[in-house]
Parts: structure tokens; C-alpha cells; sequence
């Protein structure tokens, strides 16, 4: 065990990815059903509409379902890394991601214009309320624990790339997001290729994550490898 090891500066222990524990990404789902279903437009539309409809219940289950299975990867994490930087905000702040997910799912998006096939315009309900406020303190949550990941990888030179990965990625997956926003007309409830946009942030944000376990993985085959030798 080396020094760093001792006093908790060690960036990352692999141990959740080695058990299993990883947020499946939304976007393999989302992508599926918005292939699957007529009149929906990809482009033009959020992932969140396909929880309209008599499918509605699969994009719902997709949130559901990798909201807790982000929750486990946030307890995992949280187990593996020492005492040190973001040991505490860096999985809470994930967990936080997953949490917003699930509320994703629970109080399901309300139908916009031209999806369900037909919907002009729909008033308001509370669950749509809550699931359109809840878009942006979801996305802060995960960017904002990239930020943490970044900052305790910096500590370790050989992470550079890994830091400066982190880094980038925090600050694309909110710019596109933000772009998706600035795209959509609240009051008319339509835009153009705000769909494309919202994509392109949740592609961006579950690389991340799908890489930072696949990280975690090698280096705890790495150090098994080490402790046979």
C-alpha cells in the first residue's frame, strides 16, 4: 500500500464496477421506442413524450429502472472510494441524478403538439409541472458530479486525460441540453430539433458513466493482477 493509499488520497477504487453496479443508459430504450412508434419524430421531440401513449408505460419503467440502478451505482461508489476528495459529494451528487430519473418516471411528461398523433394542445397537469421542472436540477445533479469525479482524478497525475474527459463532458452534456431548451417554445409547446439535442446531452452524460466503470473495472484488474505477482 503506498502513502497516498494510506491517507485516503487514492482517486478511485474499482469496486462497484467490479460488482455489477452501473446505470444502464435511458437512451438505448428511448432510442427503440422512438423507432417503434408512429408519428413520433426524434428530432422534434423529447424522449420524455414517449411516456404518452399506450406504450407510455415502457419509457415510464425505462426512467423508473435506471433511476435505481444509478441509486446502486451511487451506493457502490460511494463504498469504494477512500476518505479524500468528493468521497461524500461525488456519489450523493450521483444519487441525486438517479433520484431525479425516478421522479422522471413517476410524474410522466405531459403530451405536447403533434405527439400523441393529433394532440394540439393540453393544459397543464401537476405531474407535467413537476416533470418539466425537474429537467434541470436532474442534469445540474449529474454534471455537478462530474465536476467532483474531475477535481479528485486531478490529484493523480496519471488521470490527466481522465480529468480533462470529465471535465469536457460535464460542460457538452449541459451545453447541449441547454441548446434543446433554448429550442423549445414553452408557451407553444413545439420547437424544432430539440429532440436532437436532449439526445445528443444524454449520449454524452451515460458515455461517462458507462466509461467511468468501465475504468473502474480495468484498474481493479489491474491491481489484482499485482497483488498475485
Amino acid at each position: 500500500m503506498t502513502a497516498k493509499e494510506r491517507h485516503g488520497t487514492r482517486p478511485v477504487d474499482p469496486g462497484p464496477a467490479d460488482r455489477g453496479i452501473r446505470p444502464r443508459p435511458v437512451r438505448g430504450r428511448t432510442a427503440v421506442e422512438s423507432v417503434l412508434r408512429p408519428d413520433y419524430d426524434a428530432l422534434h421531440h423529447f424522449g420524455s413524450e414517449l411516456a404518452n401513449g399506450d406504450r407510455g408505460w415502457v419509457m415510464i419503467t425505462n426512467f423508473v429502472l435506471s433511476g435505481v440502478l444509478t441509486l446502486g451505482f451511487a451506493a457502490g461508489l460511494r463504498r469504494a472510494l477512500p476518505p479524500g476528495r468528493g468521497a461524500l459529494a461525488g456519489p450523493l451528487l450521483v444519487a441525486l441524478f438517479g433520484l431525479g430519473l425516478i421522479v422522471a418516471g413517476v410524474f410522466a411528461a405531459d403530451p405536447k403538439p403533434g405527439y400523441p398523433p393529433g394532440t394540439v394542445s393540453v393544459a397543464p397537469t401537476a405531474a407535467g409541472v413537476v416533470h418539466d421542472g425537474n429537467l434541470i436540477p436532474t442534469w445540474i445533479s449529474m454534471t455537478a458530479a462530474m465536476g467532483v469525479i474531475a477535481y479528485r482524478l486531478a490529484a493523480d497525475p496519471g488521470h490527466r486525460r481522465w480529468t480533462w474527459y470529465t471535465v469536457v463532458t460535464a460542460v457538452t452534456s449541459l451545453a447541449t441540453l441547454m441548446i434543446a431548451v433554448h429550442r423549445y417554445d414553452d408557451v407553444s409547446g413545439t420547437g424544432t430539433y430539440h429532440g436532437l439535442w436532449q439526445r445528443v446531452s444524454i449520449t454524452i452524460g451515460f458515455t461517462w458513466f458507462g466509461a467511468l466503470a468501465a475504468l473502474l473495472l480495468r484498474s481493479r484488474r489491474s491491481e489484482a493482477a499485482g497483488t498475485k505477482e
